[in-house]
């Protein structure tokens, strides 16, 4: 340059130019985002209001059974007999009809058509309850969920009956199971859930159209009216409602806008330099650029290698510095070898620390593809827990059976043991390890869960980073190395916190090759 000076930074007003634009359409994303979002959850709560009311029309349904019964038992003045005669063709397959009388507190079986009941049970007192608070209007009786079925009931009672006497229908089914209610129109779009509580408790689960319960995320909630009682519906969008364009429409804007930001300021910052150059030497300039662009190149590996460095230094230098202050005390106690144990111990201990460490970073590091083959699940997990030292005070439970899927054995096995290790560490007082694996679709989906802690939920998605770790004698790599490994095989891994308060690990492995795997 004829005045010896060069200006690499962007002018103020190409920055300036990008940074309104780019402003904008930050300000376009959020607002269309919140407004599509607004709109889903509208849907939402609209589908699941219709939901809730085909439940509640199907369930008053069924206690037409006991409108039906009613005028019988009345005529009869509670008869037994009669009411068995009545009520036994209709006692099929998981319906058990009940006619009940009140013996002081408590109401007892007088008559049982279909089976759950014996004639003179005294009934429990949850169903005591539903039973003398029966009316006109059917009423929902305690509903139980014990892992495979669930049991539930609808009771009718005075006037419709003598008085101290109801009739009560009683359903014992698979939750789980498609039903004319999960598979109705409603359910189509939603991944839904019906409890006899407001809470979403497991073992008051009625029924569901997905296993994944609780259900997560953007959910609504809406009161199922049966009777005089009340059941809720939990529900979330399988898909969003609004549709596909809505949804990417905030996408769109926000790319375009940035994209347009970048556009206006790199023409502006053309122009600024063509004004600020036009002086220049073609030769000066060229030479400049290629001296700029070799400068920035070599500072951005050099800082990435610092960085690097940086942090390796921090992290040995301690537990080595700890290793020579405890030999160098080992030196002065050889004399006394029950003195020098301890000091011994602590070396090993930091320089197993700094081993581990350097053989972490060295596993981060490498690019390797994974070498896919066909294997079991199941031989690959028992060689690792043989491997791996269990702690005492430490119970695996392994629901694993025949589980197939092509993987790389020997990555398969260090997800498997960095996992199983951490898992051991956060029970230091013992507890219980779970470790289960099922096929779903084109995936093999393993879970490894604890009965420590737990985790901090908002830091989640951080304990996959690099260096990042809540011990202080961890590395930070161990969960690095696995979604590493994970997503090498085209797979996916999250973290949370189970139903017992310890931490949950998902893994999810597809069971064939991809055609296209990158080395993440």
């Amino acid at each position: 340059m004829k005045d010896g000076t060069w200006r690499a930074s962007a002018s103020p007003l190409a920055l300036a130019s990008g940074l309104v634009i780019a402003a904008a359409a930050v300000l376009g994303f959020v607002l269309a985002k919140h407004s599509v979002e607004s709109q889903n959850q509208a849907l939402l709560k609209d589908d699941t209001t219709q939901a809730a009311g085909y439940v509640s029309s199907l369930v008053s349904s069924l206690g037409s059974t006991l409108d039906a019964l009613a005028p019988g038992v009345t005529s009869t003045k509670g008869s037994s007999l009669a009411f068995e005669a009545q009520a036994q063709p209709l006692a099929v397959g998981p319906l058990t009809l009940l006619l009940a009388h009140k013996v002081g507190t408590h109401f007892v079986a007088r008559a049982v058509a279909g089976k759950g009941f014996t004639s003179g049970e005294v009934l429990s007192p949850q169903l005591s309850a539903t039973l003398e608070h029966a009316g006109s209007d059917v009423t929902a009786g305690p509903a139980q969920y014990n892992g495979k079925t669930t049991t539930f009931g609808l009771a009718l009672g005075p006037p419709l009956v003598p008085a101290g006497i109801a009739i009560y229908e009683q359903v014992t089914l698979d939750p789980f199971v498609a039903t004319t209610a999960t598979q109705a129109a409603p359910f189509h779009v939603l991944e839904a859930a019906i409890y006899a509580t407001r809470s979403p408790r497991t073992n008051q689960l009625i029924l569901a159209n997905t296993r994944a319960v609780p259900i997560t995320g953007a959910t609504s909630e809406v009161p199922v009216p049966i009777g005089g009682t009340t059941w809720w519906l939990v529900a979330a969008a399988k898909t969003p409602l609004a549709g596909r364009f809505p949804n990417a429409a905030p996408y769109v804007v926000l790319a375009f806008g940035l994209l347009l930001a970048l556009a206006v300021g790199s023409v502006i910052e053309v122009v600024v330099r063509r004004q600020r150059y036009a002086s220049s030497l073609v030769a000066e300039r060229t030479a400049e650029l290629l001296a700029s662009q070799e400068a920035l190149v070599r500072s951005e590996r050099l800082s990435a290698v610092g960085q690097m460095t940086t942090v390796v230094g921090h992290e040995l230098r301690n537990p080595l510095g700890a290793v020579m202050n405890y030999l160098y005390m080992l030196r002065r106690s050889l004399h006394d070898p029950a003195a020098a144990e301890p000091h011994l111990a602590v070396a090993e201990r930091q320089t197993a620390r700094a081993v581990n460490l350097a053989q972490d970073l060295t596993a981060y590091m490498r690019e390797n593809e994974p070498e896919l083959a066909p294997l079991e699940l199941r031989d690959v997990l028992d060689d690792v827990l043989e491997a791996t030292p269990m702690p005492p005070n430490v119970e695996v439970v392994l629901d694993v059976d025949s589980v197939a899927l092509a993987a790389d054995p020997k990555q398969l096995a260090q997800i498997l043991t960095n996992l199983i290790d951490n898992a051991y560490q956060a029970m230091p007082g013992g507890g219980s390890l779970r470790i289960a694996a099922q096929t779903d679709t084109d995936a093999v989906i393993i879970t490894v869960e604890d009965s420590g802690g737990g985790i901090d939920q908002t830091l989640a998605d951080r304990f996959f980073e690099p260096f990042f770790t809540t011990r202080s004698d961890g590395t930070g790599l161990g969960l690095a190395i696995v979604r590493r490994l994970t997503e090498g095989h085209g797979g996916h891994i999250a973290i949370e916190n189970g139903p017992s308060g310890g931490a949950i690990v998902t893994l999810r492995l597809p069971t064939e090759p991809s055609k296209e795997l990158a080395w993440h």
